[in-house]
């Protein structure tokens, strides 16, 4: 076993303290609710799903939330301009070796264009022994919190948490998890595409309100 130097724990959401916002990646469920990870949501009145080829901040609020493996269950406040794509969660556990495809945008306000990073599943649990998580082979971006890991035929087979600097290690959490705190809510998924693209959103969150990112920053 390879001697780890030290383990730091960061989360992958992003902060623009130039734009006073907290970004982080997320997925729709159904046409109204969707997931990220409860950090990049937390403490902040003005959450939204930002619709980046509309320029649009369609504004939510948390249903549900679990600290321990940080998901946020959302709900839209407003009618979104197209409808959401939703793919099918994995409903069970993956084995030790599964590649997934995270998907994520680390900075949709200055750059519109998703990011893809191949990750295997390494453990199946986390580096402190908790159960909820994979421990991953491969290293996600900031700003990537939330985000959807694709199987190799599409489902999302768990949510981006956070980066371990540790021997190029990061965690996701379980899509077991993810449907979980779906069942204990009521909320039942309605997949209608298989194009996992477009299933990959933006979550923002910020101190004020704002409709249009590029007139309330002038990016």
């Amino acid at each position: 076993m390879k001697k780890l130097i030290g383990i730091i724990l960061v989360f992958a959401a992003m902060v623009f303290a130039k734009y006073d916002v907290y970004g982080g990646t997320g997925f729709f469920v159904n046409s109204e609710y969707l997931v990220t990870a409860y950090h990049v949501v937390d403490g902040y009145e003005n959450i939204c799903y930002y619709d980046i080829k509309n320029d649009t901040c369609i504004k939510a609020h948390v249903v549900d939330y679990t600290v321990d493996s940080d998901v946020a269950l959302l709900k839209l406040d407003e009618e979104p301009v197209e409808m959401p794509m939703v793919c099918r969660l994995a409903h069970g556990e993956l084995p030790i070796g599964e590649r997934l495809l995270s998907y994520g945008y680390p900075d949709p306000i200055n750059d519109t264009s998703l990011t893809v990073i191949p990750l295997s599943i390494r453990m199946q649990y986390r580096y402190d022994g908790n159960y909820s998580f994979y421990r991953m082979t491969g290293t996600l971006r900031s700003g990537m919190s939330g985000g959807p890991n694709f199987t190799r035929d599409g489902r999302i087979g768990g949510m981006s948490k956070s980066i371990i600097v540790e021997e190029n290690t990061s965690n996701v959490v379980k899509s077991t998890e993810l449907v979980r705190i779906l069942r204990k809510n009521g909320v039942t998924e309605y997949p209608n595409t298989k194009n996992v693209k477009k299933c990959v959103i933006s979550i923002l969150s910020s101190d004020s309100e704002f409709k249009s990112a590029r007139q309330k920053w002038g990016y």
